[in-house]
């Protein structure tokens, strides 16, 4: 099979955005062996959820050739074609497409319009290649895991802006536990570690995944999941996961979590923020689908 290559270079929730997308482009393009270049972690978890058949790191040896556009690196062979999520990619699209008998599509990351990212991925990959898709988007990746119960909480993000202080997400803790949730965990990674430190959520869980695919199983087996615009929001709505997606400063029209069970609290302030989590937990996080 010849490769197809599918580059992405940014975040883990940017990345995620492109999944309806890349998932329809591979239900089209039967046959291709789908190669990924990007972070290894990211493109790893796309591989393990049947996205993408290898793994190239895009720091590894070969990728400043490509990436200047002076050379195709020869274990990678004759790339038939491509989708580039790249910012300046120009020079490396040209390069591919002496080679390639496919659209080779270089597609900024970001729309310049209010439209949702993932929309604005599927529509951009569209007029290169036939994809069908509907609306709305809800891409579903079930995960096999142990169920944990869990309440999960996930106080931080990319950007403090998001955030709410850490005060609100003590305060979310003791509202879970009076709605019945009585096993309640707070997933801390290296930002949040950072952001926050654990000392500011005494007596409470902490959970650490030390990679992706810990964080999955966490997620998949968790009972409800509430946190911030973030990577691990998005990846929580697409393994299924009951999620409630806080928006302090970022339009969900935009950027927001897709999932069966996903509803958006769109709130600058700590105080309307609660009520509307409040509502939704009473009135059943599934029945707003």
């Amino acid at each position: 099979m010849k490769p197809f290559i599918i580059c992405h270079r940014g975040a883990l929730g940017d990345f995620l955005l492109t999944w309806p997308a890349l998932q329809r482009l591979r239900e089209h393009l039967k046959g291709h062996h789908f190669l990924g270049i990007g972070r290894p972690e990211y493109m790893g978890l796309a591989k393990a959820f049947g996205l993408l058949d290898s793994v190239r790191d895009m720091e590894g040896v070969g990728m400043h050739g490509l990436f200047s556009g002076a050379l195709v690196p020869p274990t990678m062979g004759n790339p038939e074609g491509g989708v580039l999520w790249l910012s300046a990619g120009s020079e490396t699209a040209h390069l591919l497409e002496k080679r390639a008998s496919l659209p080779v599509a270089l597609i900024p990351p970001f729309p310049t319009e209010r439209v949702h990212v993932a929309l604005y991925h599927c529509l951009a990959v569209q007029k290169h290649y036939p994809i069908a898709f509907s609306l709305p988007l809800v891409p579903y990746h079930p995960c096999k895991a142990e169920r944990t119960g869990l309440a999960l909480i996930h106080p931080g993000s990319g950007s403090t802006r998001k955030n709410h202080p850490p005060s609100f997400y003590l305060g979310l803790a003791r509202e879970l536990r009076d709605e019945g949730y009585g096993a309640i965990a707070f997933l801390m990674g290296p930002v949040e570690r950072d952001l926050h430190g654990e000392a500011l959520f005494p007596e409470e869980r902490m959970l650490a995944p030390v990679d992706l695919t810990e964080l999955v199983h966490l997620l998949a087996g968790a009972s409800l999941y509430i946190g911030n615009d973030s990577g691990v929001s998005h990846l929580a709505g697409i393994v299924g996961t009951p999620a409630i997606t806080l928006y302090r400063t970022t339009d969900p029209a935009v950027w927001g979590t897709m999932g069966r069970k996903v509803v958006h609290v769109e709130a600058a302030d700590e105080k309307t923020a609660m009520l509307q989590i409040k509502q939704h937990l009473r009135r059943g996080i599934a029945n707003d689908q």
